[in-house]
């Protein structure tokens, strides 16, 4: 959501070669719209027509009206919801497939069943789509089992990378986690900030580097813990100086934290083209859904 990198009070940096499921057990290989850094081809010549360009009148981009039928989706809730749970859920998600530029997507909810309509082949994009996408920051307590007898057999029992989809944690509890591309388990302390403290996510491209990456800003309060918890990380030894970033329980990175943040901004880069960049913004942005969904079904119409 590998080698971890440093701190600094420019950035926060995050990789994300290994996302789960957020971005890559939701998705199952979706084309990306290029490599990062490529411009996008417009119109050319008389008459040449955008593919990008959103007709006024039925708000398709040509690209989707073209494409054949429809994709359905049904979403599930893995536990039970509330008429306000449900109501919020629906709006979520009409606000992630704005920011996904699936254009033209009807969500509907018909008792506790959802259902996300698009246009073409979206199959990928609407598994994607219904992410919970809970946002957390944990410092890294040790790389060995402590604590509690619960939780120590919680961490010998964790195999790295993880298989399947683990129920998520408890905020206010520790938990171990898995850096799938390293092989390391760590033991992470309490949720310190979560997506509550964000109050943007935006996808950028910095030419320098010729990287993608979303610029995240915190709220006032997500500043001031942000500030406290990398001020407090900064005077320990490794790997107990390192704060972890997680997506879903699935882990980011574990970067090692050398002096306070304080400018309340962080940026997440790494193996990330535009698509990525823009649908990791989006789920960000749009905050978790009150609750998990499943995807029960996912069909083609002609």
């Amino acid at each position: 959501m590998r080698p971890h990198r440093t701190v600094s009070t420019v950035a926060l940096t995050v990789v994300l070669i290994t996302l789960g499921p957020a971005l890559a057990a939701c998705s199952s290989g979706s084309p990306s719209p290029g490599s990062p850094g490529a411009a996008r081809s417009g119109p050319s010549g008389p008459g040449a027509v955008d593919p990008d360009a959103v007709d006024p009148n039925s708000g398709v981009k040509p690209s989707e009206s073209t494409a054949s039928g429809r994709t359905v989706a049904t979403y599930t809730a893995a536990s039970a919801m509330s008429a306000d749970q449900l109501q919020e859920t629906v709006r979520r998600l009409k606000e992630r497939a704005a920011a996904f530029g699936l254009t033209g997507t009807r969500i509907e909810q018909r008792g506790n069943v959802i259902t996300a309509d698009a246009p073409g082949d979206s199959g990928d994009r609407l598994r994607q789509l219904a992410a919970t996408a809970e946002l957390a920051f944990r410092a890294v307590k040790g790389d060995h089992a402590e604590g509690s007898a619960e939780i120590r057999q919680r961490f010998d029992a964790l195999t790295c990378p993880v298989t399947g989809t683990p129920p998520l944690s408890r905020p206010e509890e520790p938990t171990p986690a898995c850096d799938a591309k390293t092989g390391q388990k760590y033991l992470l302390g309490p949720v310190a900030l979560d997506g509550e403290d964000v109050k943007s996510a935006k996808s950028a491209y910095e030419p320098n580097s010729g990287q993608w990456m979303v610029n995240l800003n915190f709220t006032e309060r997500g500043a001031k813990t942000f500030g406290t918890v990398t001020a407090a990380l900064a005077q320990e030894t490794p790997p107990a100086n390192q704060f972890a970033i997680l997506l879903d329980d699935d882990l980011l990175s574990a970067p090692a934290v050398q002096q306070a943040i304080t400018d309340g901004a962080a940026q997440i880069f790494g193996d990330l083209d535009r698509q990525r960049a823009e649908d990791l913004a989006a789920l960000i942005g749009s905050g978790a859904l009150p609750v998990r969904l499943t995807v029960s079904g996912v069909t083609r119409q002609p």
